[in-house]
């Protein structure tokens, strides 16, 4: 089980599409109930099912073409099954991408929006796609390790020492990192729902994800060997330089509004279903009682 920091934004929007879910099947509920309470009372609430006699040619015909529609399915949903991206790092059937050595990277940059565009040559709005080719993979090509981190979160923290250690292992490898809060474009269109997450790019699309549960240098190292032709040019190791930046190891204390909106939703979500529930009338109902019956006591005692 991976520990990470999820992305609040994307379960607030879970929880108000459940909410509204919710809230819908009880409004169905209350008016089928009042349509059945309007019905005369000489009309039965239900009507037997009807049985209708099935020709047996016609029905033979459809169970053919029936069988023929499920494989006709099965074959493309197998087609989509390979089209699907790597994201599990203990793959081992996997052909590795071939990352140009041609040019020399600096330290991690910190990216924002339009500078990860730039990098990844992405037009906006194209759809995430993924490398099944080994043709394709083979093909000399740019690779980009993109860090998507919060600066709150605090395994983004502890993860961000040994990711600032990458480039000086990996110096043919640039190395960006991005606030996944501050900038949720990618979010959705990469599926990240969580931070830290680490996303593999080869010649602009997308190889691999980081799925492993220890974020060190270690097994940064062993996802890159994995995925792509880069070895470590060195032995493995972490500085104190690497704890101060780029990106940095201490949590940031700033407030999450849209945490903060999601506990208030949460909170008022509650509320809403507590007093629409069966015991919350109960309870209602034991304190009317009691009132009036301590009222009808006081009374007959004056």
């Amino acid at each position: 089980m991976n520990i990470r920091c999820k992305n609040i934004h994307f379960l607030f929007l879970v929880l108000v599409i459940q909410a509204i879910g919710i809230i819908g099947e009880e409004e169905t509920q209350v008016v089928a109930e009042e349509n059945l309470e309007s019905l005369p009372s000489d009309q039965p609430a239900e009507t037997k099912n009807e049985i209708t006699e099935v020709d047996p040619e016609a029905f033979s015909e459809f169970k053919e073409t029936d069988l023929l529609s499920n494989a006709t399915s099965s074959e493309v949903s197998s087609q989509e099954k390979s089209n699907v991206t790597i994201t599990d790092a203990s793959v081992t059937n996997f052909t590795k991408v071939n990352c140009l050595i041609d040019k020399t990277y600096g330290p991690v940059e910190i990216v924002n929006y339009t500078r990860l565009m730039e990098l990844l040559i992405l037009d906006i709005g194209t759809p995430n796609r993924t490398r099944n080719s080994k043709e394709d993979k083979q093909l000399p090509g740019a690779c980009i390790l993109v860090m998507f981190y919060a600066r709150w979160c605090v395994f983004s923290s502890q993860a961000a020492p040994h990711f600032n250690a990458i480039p000086r292992f990996y110096p043919h490898l640039k190395v960006v990192a991005i606030d996944a809060m501050k900038y949720q474009n990618f979010n959705t269109q990469y599926g990240i729902v969580g931070v830290p997450t680490l996303m593999l790019v080869h010649n602009a699309k997308p190889v691999a994800k980081f799925n492993a549960t220890v974020y060190n240098l270690e097994t940064f190292s062993k996802f890159l060997s994995q995925f792509t032709n880069l070895q470590p040019n060195d032995s493995l190791y972490v500085t104190s330089a690497d704890f101060s930046g780029p990106v940095s190891s201490t949590p940031s204390n700033e407030t999450d509004y849209c945490l903060v909106l999601s506990w208030v939703f949460i909170a008022a979500c509650l509320l809403y279903f507590t007093t629409k529930s069966h015991w919350w009338r109960q309870f209602i109902e034991l304190v009317q009682n009691t009132w009036r019956e301590s009222n009808a006591q006081h009374e007959h005692a004056d």
